[in-house]
């Protein structure tokens, strides 16, 4: 697990950036899943999302378990 992992789990599972972006981690992966509350617009940096900008698995599993 990477520091940035470490830390997220540490203060409630995500980060939050000043331009209202959230940023989560996939379990067991280091791709970032980005939402943002102002758009309800959803991000991943997984090859599936990059490529595809097609709802991928690691979105799926942020928004059924929230941190």
């Amino acid at each position: 697990m990477d520091i940035v992992s470490t830390a997220m789990n540490i203060f409630g599972g995500y980060y939050e950036t000043e331009r209202g972006w959230r940023h989560y981690r996939a379990s067991g992966k280091t791709y970032d899943v980005q939402f943002n509350a102002r758009t309800l617009e959803w991000k991943c940096t997984c090859p599936h999302y990059t490529f595809r900008r097609a709802q991928c698995k690691h979105i799926k599993e942020v928004q059924s378990n929230p941190k």
